[in-house]
């Protein structure tokens, strides 16, 4: 199928980039989308990404993978409309980790203390096994297997879902999803990460040695997709159920 799609667009006068493409076609599904995103996370502003879905329809994609012709007739024309979507941006010490879905912080090994900060006012003591901050599009992914809510398409915010968490008299965590302003900056503060992982949609990284974490917006990142065919968002949810 791949072959098929590379060969009639260069039969129509695309021309063949890897390095630094106009465009990204993704064949595969929903986690397949996320690291294309991810092998072009430097060059998002110059790139759009547009998919076709090989199992059932996902949030990312616009085409099944029997729908080829209906995609290269909508997409050889170059007109088809751009969606933007914000980028997550963690900050530990000199490390930056970027998420379309979501950023974990989360401790398999022991439990994990956490102070959170919201717009540096202090939020809540957590105790537990990690916090998952999630974006709109990310919603529906992580997020949701851990009870959060599903937010729909178009809203600028986040949410923060707790994982697994424990509540006694010394610490006080709100003990449901939150959701809040994608312009809130995030910290989390703990006395030790040992142990912790930072998940970053399909990337993981150690956290031992860190003792900040700051979660915002990106200023300098942003998704483009490009939009084909016209499917409800409420129609792609309701696969989900």
């Amino acid at each position: 199928m791949a072959e098929g799609v590379r060969n009639a667009l260069l039969t129509c006068g695309f021309r063949e980039e890897n390095k630094h493409p106009d465009g990204v076609i993704v064949i595969g599904g929903d986690g397949t989308f996320l690291f294309a995103v991810h092998q072009y996370m430097d060059i998002l502003k110059e790139t759009v990404f547009i998919g076709i879905h090989s199992g059932t329809l996902g949030f990312y994609m616009d085409y099944r993978d029997t729908e080829i012709s209906e995609f290269l007739t909508d997409i050889i024309p170059g007109n088809l409309p751009v969606e933007e979507y914000p980028i997550l941006e963690a900050q530990v010490g000199v490390q930056t980790f970027y998420a379309v879905n979501e950023i974990r912080i989360e401790n398999p090994m022991r439990t994990q203390n956490l102070n959170l900060y919201l717009d540096n006012v202090s939020f809540e003591q957590f105790r537990g096994t990690g916090l998952c901050v999630s974006t709109q599009l990310g919603s529906t992914a992580f997020n949701r297997s851990l009870g959060g809510a599903v937010l729909q398409k178009g809203l600028p915010l986040f949410e923060i879902t707790e994982m697994a968490d424990i509540h006694r008299s010394q610490f006080h965590s709100l003990g449901a999803p939150f959701v809040i302003a994608d312009n809130t900056k995030i910290r989390l503060d703990s006395d030790n990460f040992e142990g912790a992982i930072i998940g970053a949609d399909v990337h993981v990284a150690q956290l031992s040695e860190c003792k900040e974490i700051k979660i915002q917006e990106s200023k300098e990142k942003i998704l483009r997709i490009l939009r084909g065919r016209k499917i409800s968002y409420f129609e792609r949810l309701a696969r989900l159920s």
